[in-house]
């Protein structure tokens, strides 16, 4: 019956091809004297190994950890929502519903969003913080790219209604750069 030592890479030559079996680390119960044996399916291949070289490249425990350790890297992140839907026949982007619903985008590129708990347990908060509920937040630079992302670009272009709220804040007259109205003559 073939046997290989857990812990070790192996490299094996099968009609005229190089195999590398990998045995996963969770195998491994103690160093070198652990023993697997190969299924019956493998063993009709014992004469033609037999006929080739088999080379042992010792493996460390750190090199075991650095194979792994990416892996466990990623099962502890928390999840993040960038790019995001797509369609299933065409593959576009689809639009982040929540985002459009909780979010309200200015035209220079900027989003707002109102304070999180602003209908909440009303009746034990004071005047002032029912007062700064009903303002509006600016998000920052990253929560603003990461909107953006979650959005087509139907929902990026500039819209014109009546009686607009908003309308003085979709435009930044108090950068250069940004300005579209003349500055007024200095006074003399």
């Amino acid at each position: 019956m073939l046997r290989l030592i857990v812990g070790v890479a192996r490299t094996a030559c099968i009609a005229g091809k190089k195999i590398s079996v990998n045995i996963p680390p969770n195998v491994v119960t103690s160093h070198q004297k652990t023993y697997i044996t190969l299924n019956s399916q493998f063993q009709s291949l014992q004469p033609s190994i037999a006929n080739c070289n088999i080379s042992f490249a010792p493996v460390t425990s750190s090199q075991l950890l650095s194979a792994v350790q990416p892996r466990l890297l990623n099962l502890l992140q928390p999840q993040i929502r960038t790019v995001t839907k797509f369609s299933i026949r065409k593959g576009k982007r689809k639009t982040v519903k929540a985002a459009v619903k909780r979010f309200f985008r200015l035209s220079w590129g900027g989003w707002i969003r109102t304070r999180a708990g602003r209908f909440k347990h009303l009746w034990r908060k004071s005047a002032y913080q029912k007062y700064r509920y009903k303002q509006h937040v600016f998000c920052n630079a990253t929560q603003c790219t990461l909107l953006d992302k979650m959005v087509t670009k139907y929902w990026k272009r500039r819209r014109y209604y009546v009686d607009d709220p908003y309308e003085p804040y979709h435009t930044r007259e108090e950068y250069p750069i940004t300005r579209k109205k003349p500055l007024p003559p200095p006074p003399h």
